[in-house]
């Protein structure tokens, strides 16, 4: 099950430091469906600052000759303790993490992979824990201490397609970043989507997907932590229109 935001979260989004795009967009469901599993991406650039990405390896499924039996090891222990492997409402589409230690082989879940997130090895290089929370995407394996970039799997039955996971904060971020390149600011970066509901505040989520086409990495990421009866919404671009929460209602829980 996708986790909702919580308080933490919004704090420390809140601590952060245009016309229609002429990108891609989902005429359709299946419009959807091809974008992420019916074509190779043009590579994106590590989601990573600080350059790390010259001296930290990327998982990757494709590469690996075990890839299919690392990753349905994951999705199984995904299943035992009920996070991760989302399934993307009328589709086909599964999004799996792929994240196994290049150094020692340790393995990864979608749990393990969270619980690092929230309280990751602390790095001088950042200035503030807020700053590293939403940018640092590395994994340090629990077992050997190496660092490596975890991957997310695109399958419709079969493994089609694979991206960089990212956690929910460093997914905010990047999505906010990109469409500043843009001249628009969404999410927290638009004072008018941050409100206090039900005692808290917390974030609408005003984004259009399809604005993200060049970016299946964000697209992918933002899908897998967007409950899933909000995911036909995000897809069909009336997500704002119906003022819908980013992850869903908070929750009264911290880090």
């Amino acid at each position: 099950m996708s986790e909702v935001l919580s308080q933490d979260e919004i704090d420390q989004l809140l601590t952060a430091i245009g016309p229609r795009d002429s990108g891609v967009y989902f005429e359709t469901l299946k419009d959807f469906e091809s974008l992420l599993t019916k074509r190779r991406f043009t590579p994106e650039k590590i989601y990573s600052p600080h350059s790390f990405e010259r001296d930290i390896t990327m998982c990757r499924f494709f590469r690996s000759k075990d890839g299919e039996t690392i990753l349905a090891d994951i999705e199984q222990k995904n299943r035992e303790q009920n996070m991760g492997n989302i399934s993307i409402p009328n589709t086909n589409i599964k999004l799996i993490n792929y994240s196994i230690c290049p150094k020692c082989k340790t393995v990864f879940s979608f749990k393990d992979l969270m619980d690092y997130y929230k309280n990751p090895n602390e790095d001088s290089i950042f200035k503030k824990r807020a700053q590293q929370m939403r940018e640092d995407t590395r994994i340090s394996c629990y077992e050997c201490k190496e660092y490596f970039f975890p991957a997310l799997v695109i399958s419709d039955g079969t493994p089609k397609n694979e991206v960089q996971f990212l956690c929910r904060m460093q997914t905010v971020e990047a999505i906010e970043k990109f469409f500043l390149t843009k001249g628009q600011k969404v999410l927290s970066k638009n004072q008018k989507n941050i409100f206090k509901w039900e005692g808290f505040y917390t974030i609408r989520n005003d984004i259009q997907l399809e604005q993200l086409g060049s970016k299946p990495t964000l697209i992918s990421n933002i899908l897998q932590y967007t409950p899933i009866n909000l995911i036909p919404n995000l897809i069909d671009g009336t997500n704002k229109k119906k003022g819908d929460i980013l992850f869903g209602k908070i929750r009264q829980t911290f880090y």
